[in-house]
């Protein structure tokens, strides 16, 4: 099972969390542990993560630690209830990848509850249309996109962002301007917490919100946004 939101061990490093479920399923063998765990973090892109704590990672990370332990003893059934919602649209399309290869070549059903369209036509093979606690829709993915029957599927279909965005004014006078903003974290390490690095979250960015405009910021996933 694949929760919207990450629950990980606050105490144990990226690669225990992982480790947890393979002790059940490989039953204590240690090496085909070790083995397995680093497997999935690489998979998962978090190979150079496996010693931080939850609270070192991103949103982003921390969910896919989450779907590395879902994945870890190759469940016939996976659950997944909004498992992307918090990664970053390349992220989002290497996990639904992932996904869809691992179905395909283990032969693993899954149960993917998204609000997403765009995920919905992309990754189920049929879908089933929820309103107030019942099913009003079902069917083939292709077919409920292309011929929606019932009213609420027509209305969410309708729903999906079309269209162009006003053009922007860039006579605007400046409400917030940043220069070569910067921020670090110390990286400590050893008995006494020496600080050996830091994590650049922001390395000499310049940024200016004008009147009346909005600014989107977009990066992966541990990339400095927040």
């Amino acid at each position: 099972f694949v929760f919207q939101d990450s629950t990980l061990l606050p105490w144990r490093t990226v690669r225990d969390n992982v480790r947890l479920p393979l002790g059940v399923g490989l039953r204590s063998l240690t090496r085909k542990i070790e083995d397995r765990s680093t497997e999935l973090l690489e998979l998962m892109g978090l190979g150079a993560l496996s010693e931080r704590l939850p609270h070192q990672l991103s949103g982003g990370q921390r969910q896919r630690v989450m779907i590395a332990m879902a994945l870890a003893n190759e469940p016939e059934l996976l659950i997944a209830d909004e498992p992307t919602t918090a990664l970053d649209v390349t992220v989002q399309a290497q996990i639904l990848q992932l996904l869809a290869e691992l179905k395909s070549r283990k032969g693993m059903s899954m149960l993917f509850i998204t609000h997403d369209l765009g995920i919905v036509r992309k990754i189920a093979d049929r879908v089933c249309v929820m309103t107030k606690g019942k099913i009003v829709e079902t069917g083939p993915t292709k077919e409920i996109f292309a011929n929606p029957q019932h009213p609420y599927t027509k209305h969410l279909l309708a729903a999906e962002p079309k269209g162009k965005p006003p053009a922007a004014d860039p006579g605007a006078k400046s409400v917030m301007t940043g220069k070569d903003m910067k921020v670090w974290f110390p990286i400590k390490r050893g008995f006494f917490r020496k600080t050996v690095d830091h994590v650049k979250a922001v390395d000499g960015m310049d940024v200016t919100v004008r009147a009346g405009q909005t600014l989107g910021v977009v990066g992966e996933s541990g990339s400095g946004k927040t």
